[in-house]
């Protein structure tokens, strides 16, 4: 609205000069514009609303009653497992890598992977907001390091924004502008999807990284993700949490499941009520 009413008066201001040529117009319109726009880009919108990532899940007992509900996912783990470090192929330096996501068994730790057949480095993504800022330094080898960035699009943050990867002095390699529209379908598409009560829930199930961002933990979580453009959320659930053939009930805010980690390697989902 405010945007609206600076345009307002700049085009008001402009009508009572008369005497002005229609190419000084032009030029009085464009720079009210210019000082207009500052003041359209609310900082919330370059922030997320809600903190992305939730305390990790706490499961509970199932009550008698419960346990019957409709099944709304069933998947074999190991045919997911550590699909959340493939997002995306990309040339980092002089060698192709997959790009992911990992974290620690909170997630209070974050982390970039970059992986080949062999190995998987991790770099540590700090706090979230020095994307938008400063950006981080992402370590890869010894020859090769990116800076990586996020450039906010104010008036399409979700899917127009670019995280923008970078070569530092040094390196040898491309850059790459990743719109975050095909991080989010790159994701969608890398995780195991279902619905529950009406609403598409996305799953991945992948082995801790070490807090120190040094390698990986003997430990795995899964982690649950409602995309809902600035109140998405994400919840981690660690697997040992889930007692074998034993339902437990997990809480999404108003989605509540039954989950149950079976013998043969299954994940059972129920809708729970």
């Amino acid at each position: 609205m405010r945007y609206a009413a600076l345009l307002l008066i700049a085009a008001a201001f402009c009508s009572r000069a008369s005497a002005q040529t229609a190419e000084a117009l032009r030029v009085s319109a464009d720079a009210a514009l210019t000082r207009a726009l500052p003041l359209a880009v609310h900082p919330a919108l370059l922030a997320p609303r809600v903190p992305i990532f939730q305390a990790p899940l706490r499961p509970r007992p199932i009550r008698p009653v419960q346990g019957n509900e409709p099944v709304v996912g069933k998947v074999t783990l190991a045919g997911i497992i550590e699909k959340n470090r493939h997002l995306m192929n990309k040339v980092f330096g002089t060698r192709a890598l997959d790009l992911g996501v990992a974290g620690d068994a909170s997630f209070a730790k974050k982390f970039l992977t970059f992986s080949d057949a062999k190995t998987t480095t991790l770099a540590d993504l700090g706090d979230l907001d020095n994307l938008r800022g400063p950006g981080i330094d992402a370590p890869i080898d010894a020859n090769t390091v990116y800076h990586v960035k996020l450039q906010p699009n104010a008036f399409n943050p979700v899917r127009g924004s670019t995280l923008k990867m970078t070569p530092l002095k040094g390196t040898s390699g491309p850059s790459h502008p990743i719109n975050t529209g095909d991080i989010l379908d790159a994701l969608r598409a890398k995780s195991f999807v279902f619905k529950a009560f009406n609403q598409e829930l996305w799953m991945f199930y992948g082995t801790d990284a070490l807090s120190d961002g040094s390698g990986f933990a003997g430990t795995r979580s899964f982690l649950f993700i409602k995309e809902n453009g600035l109140s998405s959320k994400a919840w981690p659930l660690a697997e040992t949490k889930l007692a074998v053939n034993v339902p437990a009930i997990v809480d999404l805010d108003d989605i509540h499941l039954s989950l149950t980690r079976t013998s043969a390697g299954e994940l059972i989902i129920r809708e729970s009520r």
